[in-house]
C-alpha cells in the first residue's frame, strides 16, 4: 500500500520536480563518466605517471561535489516537505502515524534518486565519450580513444549515491519525527520570518558586507604581483581573498534584497508604476527570509566564473611553461663531456638535425649571485654559473633572436621570472670573479632564460676570455631538429646513455652520476595532458555548480508559483489579460535569478584581474583575462537561461491551471 501511494506521488509530482530529476542526473552522469575516463586502461597508458594522479584527483573533486550535491537534495527535499505540509498534517489527522508517513515521504526521494541513478548510467557513458574527444584534441593524440564500462566506476557510483542519499533521507528522517500536527499545517507560515530584524543591522550588515569585499580586494591588490608567480604563498593569499569574499558575499546577501525591496516601497514613484507593488510584493515575500539560499548561490556562482576562467588561464600559461622548460627540441647536461658526443649520435640517427651547441657552465666561488638568492641557505653547491657569450649568442641565434656584445669589462644577468628582484640588486651592478675579474652589469634580462640554461635560476654571461680560470661546473647540449620531437626519443637515450651514467657496486646497487636530458616533446605531451586534466576538472566542477544554482533557483519560484497562485487569480479577476501576467512573471524571475549573480560576477571578475597581475607575463596578451572572463560570461548566462526558460515555463503552467 505505501510502495503504491509512494509511485503515485512521485508520477504526480514528477512534473514539478523535472527539473531537479534533470540536474541530478547529470551531476550523477558526470561523474559516472569522470569516473569511466579516470580508469580508463586507455586513457592511463598515453601517459604512465598519470594514472595514481588523475585518479586520486577525480576522487577528490567527486568528493566535493557529493558534498555540493548533499546540499541540493538536502534543499530539495526540505521544499518538498514544505510544499506537501499541510498534505502531511491531512494524513495524520486521518490516523496515519508519523513513522509511516516519514516512510512514504522517504521512499518517495528514494525513488527519484533510483531513476536518476538508472538515466545516469547511459548518459553518463555517452559523456565519458565526449570527455575522451576532449581530451585527445588537447593531448593532440592522432587517434580517438573509445571509453570502455569498468567495475570500478560503477561501483564508485553506487558508493557515491548511497552516501548522499542515506545523509540526506537520515536529515529528512530526523526533520518528520521531530514535527506535530499544528507545525505541519501552517509550515508554511512559519518559514516566512524575517531574518534581520530591524533597518539598523540590515544597514550595517551591508556596509561592513561591503567593506569586508573591498578590504580584500585592496589586501589581494598589495600581494598578487609578478614577483610571487612561483612563490607558494601566492596559494596562501588566494585561499584567504576568497574566504573573505565569501564572507562578502553572505553578508551582501542577507541585507541586499530587504535593502532594495525597502527603497523600491519608499519611493511612490517606482512603488506605483505598472506591476512594480505587485512584484515587489511577490518578492519581498520570500527575498527578506532566503539570505543563507541566496548567499549559497552567490557563492556557486563566484566559483563557476572562476573555474571556468581558471581552465582558460591554466591552458593558455602552459604555452609559456613549456617554452621556457623546453626552448629546444633537445637539452641535456652531465658532470663529464664523452655523452654529448653519443647524444648527437642517437639524435642524429632518429631525427634531422637543424642546429646545435656544445657550452660548458663554469662556476665561480665568490657566488656574488647565488649568495642573494631566497633559497641560498638550502643550496648544496654556492657557486655562479657562468657561461660564455659566444655560447649564449649561438642559444640566441637557434631561437631566432638578436645577437648581443659585451665589452672585456661587462656581463649580462638572465634570470628567472621569479627573481626579478636581482635585476634592481646594486650589490651585483659590479662583480669580481674568483679569478680576479672584475665585471659591471651591462643589463639584467629574462631573455632565452630557461630552466635548463645552467641548471640553475640564472645565468652569469660574461666574455669568452673571462672564463680562464674558473672550473667548469656541468657540460651542456642543446639540438633543434627538422620533426617534431615525442617522448619516445627521451626513452631511447636514457636507455643508450645508461651505460656510459649508471654504474653498479659490489652488491648489484645501482649508482648515476647527475644529468638531464629534456625532450620537447616529453614536455608538451606531460603539458597537454596536465593541461587536459585541470581544464576537464574545471569545467567539470562549473557546470555542476551552475546547474544546482539554476535547479535551486528553479525550485523555489516553482514552489512559491503554486504557493501564491491566488494573487494571480486576483488579477484575472480584475481583468489583467494573460500576456501583462507572463510580463510580469518575467519581470519577477529576472529579479529572482539577477539578485544573487551580480555582486558574485563582480567579486569574479575582480579575482580574474589580480591573477592577471600575476600571471600576464605568461600569458599571450596583458588583455588576455578580459577575453577568458567574457568567454566564461557567456557559458554561464548559456546554462542560465536554460534554466531560465524552464522555471518560466513551469510558472506558466502552474498559473495556468490554477
Amino acid at each position: 500500500m505505501l510502495r503504491k501511494l509512494a509511485i503515485r506521488n512521485v508520477k504526480r509530482s514528477s512534473r514539478d520536480y523535472i527539473i531537479y530529476l534533470i540536474t541530478i542526473t547529470i551531476a550523477f552522469s558526470l561523474m559516472f563518466a569522470m569516473n569511466l575516463v579516470s580508469w580508463s586502461d586507455a586513457i592511463v597508458e598515453i601517459y604512465d605517471t598519470m594514472n595514481d594522479s588523475f585518479k586520486n584527483i577525480v576522487i577528490f573533486i567527486n568528493v566535493i561535489v557529493v558534498f555540493v550535491i548533499c546540499f541540493l537534495i538536502n534543499y530539495t527535499t526540505k521544499f518538498m516537505f514544505s510544499k506537501r505540509s499541510k498534505e502531511f498534517g491531512t494524513y495524520m489527522l486521518l490516523g496515519i502515524k508519523k513513522k509511516k508517513i516519514s516512510r512514504l515521504f522517504l521512499l518517495e526521494n528514494i525513488l527519484f534518486g533510483i531513476i536518476a541513478l538508472i538515466l545516469s548510467i547511459p548518459i553518463g557513458f555517452v559523456f565519458s565519450q565526449f570527455i575522451s574527444l576532449f581530451l585527445v584534441k588537447v593531448m593532440e593524440l592522432p587517434q580517438a580513444i573509445f571509453i570502455e564500462f569498468n567495475f570500478m566506476s560503477i561501483v564508485l557510483l553506487l558508493l557515491y549515491f548511497l552516501l548522499i542519499y542515506l545523509f540526506v533521507l537520515f536529515l529528512a528522517y530526523r526533520r518528520i519525527k521531530k514535527i506535530n500536527i499544528y507545525n505541519l499545517l501552517y509550515l508554511e507560515k512559519q518559514n516566512e520570518e524575517k531574518v534581520i530584524k530591524t533597518k539598523k543591522r540590515r544597514n550595517l550588515l551591508f556596509i561592513i558586507s561591503i567593506l569586508i569585499g573591498i578590504g580584500s580586494f585592496i589586501f589581494l591588490n598589495s600581494t598578487f604581483t609578478n614577483d610571487v608567480i612561483m612563490d607558494q604563498s601566492i596559494l596562501t593569499y588566494a585561499i584567504v581573498g576568497i574566504f573573505l569574499f565569501i564572507i562578502s558575499i553572505y553578508g551582501v546577501m542577507f541585507s541586499l534584497s530587504d535593502f532594495l525591496l525597502s527603497i523600491v516601497l519608499k519611493n511612490k514613484k517606482i512603488k506605483y508604476s505598472k506591476d512594480n507593488l505587485f512584484v515587489a510584493r511577490t518578492f519581498s515575500s520570500k527575498a527578506r527570509t532566503m539570505g543563507m539560499t541566496l548567499g549559497t548561490l552567490g557563492v556557486l556562482i563566484m566559483f563557476t566564473l572562476l573555474f571556468l576562467n581558471f581552465s582558460s588561464l591554466n591552458k593558455a600559461s602552459y604555452d609559456y611553461i613549456n617554452e621556457v622548460t623546453s626552448p629546444f627540441d633537445i637539452s641535456a647536461f652531465f658532470e663529464t663531456e664523452e655523452p654529448l658526443s653519443k647524444v648527437y649520435d642517437v639524435v642524429d640517427e632518429n631525427y634531422t638535425i637543424v642546429d646545435s651547441v656544445r657550452y660548458n657552465v663554469y662556476m665561480d666561488t665568490n657566488s656574488n649571485i647565488e649568495k642573494l638568492l631566497p633559497a641560498y641557505d638550502y643550496k648544496s653547491e654556492p657557486y655562479d654559473k657562468i657561461i660564455k657569450i659566444s655560447d649564449y649568442n649561438h642559444l640566441l641565434k637557434m631561437k631566432g633572436k638578436n645577437e648581443v656584445a659585451l665589452n672585456s669589462d661587462e656581463y649580462i644577468l638572465v634570470y628567472d621570472t621569479s627573481e626579478t628582484s636581482l635585476a634592481n640588486e646594486n650589490l651585483i651592478k659590479t662583480i669580481t670573479l674568483s679569478n680576479g675579474r672584475t665585471l659591471k652589469q651591462k643589463s639584467a634580462t629574462t631573455e632565452l632564460y630557461f630552466s635548463g640554461l645552467t641548471n640553475a635560476d640564472y645565468a652569469i654571461v660574461v666574455p669568452d676570455e673571462v672564463v680562464k680560470g674558473l672550473d667548469i661546473y656541468e657540460y651542456f647540449i642543446s639540438i633543434d631538429t627538422t620533426e617534431e620531437t615525442t617522448s619516445q626519443l627521451e626513452k631511447i637515450l636514457v636507455e643508450a646513455l645508461r651505460s656510459d651514467l649508471c654504474e653498479k657496486d659490489e652488491e648489484g646497487q645501482e649508482f648515476c652520476s647527475t644529468y638531464r636530458i629534456n625532450v620537447r616533446g616529453t614536455t608538451l605531451e606531460e603539458g597537454n595532458i596536465s593541461s587536459a586534466i585541470v581544464t576537464a576538472i574545471s569545467v567539470y566542477m562549473s557546470f555542476i555548480f551552475s546547474a544546482i544554482v539554476g535547479t535551486i533557483l528553479a525550485i523555489q519560484t516553482l514552489s512559491d508559483s503554486a504557493k501564491y497562485n491566488y494573487r494571480y487569480k486576483v488579477l484575472k479577476r480584475l481583468g489583467v489579460n494573460d500576456g501583462k501576467i507572463y510580463k510580469t512573471i518575467r519581470k519577477q524571475l529576472y529579479i529572482l535569478f539577477g539578485v544573487p549573480a551580480i555582486y558574485p560576477i563582480i567579486i569574479s571578475f575582480g579575482f580574474v584581474y589580480l591573477l592577471n597581475r600575476v600571471y600576464k607575463s605568461i600569458l599571450p596578451s596583458p588583455t588576455f583575462y578580459l577575453s577568458c572572463f567574457g568567454v566564461s560570461i557567456l557559458i554561464f548566462i548559456m546554462i542560465y537561461v536554460i534554466y531560465f526558460i524552464a522555471t518560466y515555463f513551469g510558472f506558466k503552467r502552474n498559473i495556468d491551471k490554477s
